[in-house]
């Protein structure tokens, strides 16, 4: 996927063995990845406290087994920008100058940026770039967890661009000749991307996530949020109305992308595939694809992956939607 922010300029070697790190809201989720003719295997997993981006950096503490030495960073950043842009590529030319790449984000050179080429046109007709921005401040912040000593930082992407990589991984060939649209739905953010015989056509960013809809099924009932989420997760009890309450404002901006990308490729979304801990709720899927009116699927990140299930832990592998993006940014460092 999008490639990447790497640090300071050095070039990084071809990597077979390294971690993934999402820093999001709730947790930071690392993984293991290792490659061995072609079959990837997963030697590592765990959960570890949030990091505050508030407090002062230190130095990430991570168990020995996921300490390879070279690791993928991906965060949820609220100024972190992600977005398709389109604009004319001379001949000959394979990118776009980082000033280009700002202006067309719309963003300062406070900002590091990075743009992949998803399809080139020639002549007047606009190429198409897959790009993102990520704050200095927020890079450098990062690059501090990892003063010294293995892992270094081998690149920095956003969560919301990490998880497609994941879903390529898994579910890749099964879309390869079709359009359809995942979403990642975490704590208090959501991302959705359209992909159109495997190439990403269309990305986007939701104010909306788990603490959301905690916080209006405690409204509802008079609850405090403990016993709201313990509610959201018994099937047996209809949370149906609230849930698209909270639902309805942003699944219509997906429905307006979706209205449009059918529009544009002149063929029906023939799935929503759905990850990230939200997607554990029972009616969760359920009122997304009522409200889209397409067919909804559940995936997982591990599919295409070998593990041992004696040493991973299987409340970990039951919550391997949750890292989505850790084993993207892995895959897509392991790939590049």
């Amino acid at each position: 996927m999008l490639k990447k922010i790497p640090s300071k300029g050095r070039a990084q070697s071809r990597c077979s063995d390294l971690i993934g790190v999402d820093f999001a809201s709730t947790a930071t989720k690392v993984v293991r990845l290792k490659q061995n003719k072609g079959t990837m295997t997963l030697s590592g997993l765990d959960l570890l406290p949030a990091v505050d981006f508030s407090a002062e950096p230190e130095k990430l503490q991570l168990p020995r087994n996921l300490s390879p030495n070279y690791g993928c960073l991906a965060y949820t950043g609220k100024r972190a920008v992600v977005r398709m842009i389109n604009t004319q590529l001379a001949e000959g030319t394979g990118g776009l100058p980082k000033e280009r790449i700002q202006e067309l984000l719309n963003v300062t050179d406070e900002f590091r940026v990075s743009a992949k080429l998803i399809k080139r046109n020639s002549g007047r007709q606009d190429s198409s770039f897959l790009a993102a921005a990520i704050p200095d401040e927020d890079a450098a912040y990062l690059l501090k967890l990892f003063p010294s000593g293995p892992p270094a930082p081998a690149s920095l992407e956003v969560s919301g661009l990490s998880f497609v990589s994941a879903f390529l991984h898994a579910r890749g060939a099964e879309c390869a000749d079709s359009t359809v649209c995942i979403m990642e739905t975490g704590e208090n953010m959501s991302h959705f991307a359209f992909l159109t015989n495997g190439l990403v056509t269309l990305v986007g960013k939701l104010s909306v996530g788990a603490n959301i809809l905690r916080e209006k099924v405690a409204e509802d009932l008079g609850l405090d949020n403990e016993l709201a989420e313990s509610i959201l997760s018994d099937a047996s009890i209809n949370v149906s109305s609230t849930v698209v309450g909270v639902l309805a404002p942003f699944i219509k901006q997906i429905s307006i992308s979706k209205d449009f990308i059918e529009r544009h490729q002149g063929q029906k979304i023939s799935r929503i595939y759905l990850s990230g801990g939200l997607s554990l709720l029972p009616s969760w899927g359920i009122e997304v694809g009522k409200l889209l009116g397409t067919q909804v699927a559940y995936w997982s990140p591990l599919e295409n992956i070998e593990y041992d299930s004696a040493s991973i832990p299987s409340d970990m592998i039951k919550q391997a939607t949750r890292f989505s993006a850790a084993i993207g940014a892995a895959i897509g460092g392991i790939e590049a």
